[in-house]
């Protein structure tokens, strides 16, 4: 998780941070600087998100001093299983913790938070209708398992039943 300061009622829009360590290991995988685009790819660079609210609320009982919400994305995005990386991304919410203890120890500062970013502070099960009303969240289909022979026999018979049905219903 990179460090980066959110800057208030403005977008973030990503950069590739290649530190020296990193050169070799992302030799290639960006255009010239002039030309540059965050995220590439094959890098680890751009602005994460989730794709929806389960693995996020998952990520964010693993550290509850950890906030999640909402975004709205745009530019390059990279799609991955579980979420993407974006180049220009601006908060729409924040989630209210779901622990009425981390709740207790943090709702002055949330409540600062939202009023400097210009943004409400939501319960989980507000969070997603909210979201919705900027846009839909593209999620990919799960991969299908590899087909088999016989899979592929059958569809290649249904295919002939379609035609020849076809067939006789336009007088063929």
């Amino acid at each position: 998780m990179a460090e980066t300061l959110w800057p208030p009622l403005e977008t973030l829009n990503a950069e590739c941070q290649t530190r020296p360590g990193l050169r070799l290991a992302r030799a290639g995988l960006h255009r010239t600087d002039d030309d540059r685009i965050s995220p590439e790819p094959g890098c680890s660079c751009g602005i994460y998100a989730y794709h929806d609210i389960v693995p996020m609320t998952r990520a964010l009982r693993e550290e509850p001093f950890m906030f999640g919400g909402a975004v709205l994305c745009w530019g390059r995005v990279v799609i991955h299983p579980e979420g993407f990386r974006a180049q220009h991304v601006r908060p729409l919410a924040l989630c209210r913790p779901e622990s009425p203890i981390v709740q207790q120890r943090t709702a002055v500062l949330l409540d600062e938070v939202t009023k400097e970013y210009a943004i409400p502070l939501l319960d989980l099960r507000d969070l997603v209708a909210y979201a919705s009303e900027f846009g839909a969240s593209y999620k990919p289909e799960p991969a299908q398992p590899a087909r088999r022979g016989m899979d592929r026999v059958r569809d290649a018979l249904s295919f002939r039943q379609i035609i020849r049905r076809l067939g006789k219903a336009i007088g063929g």
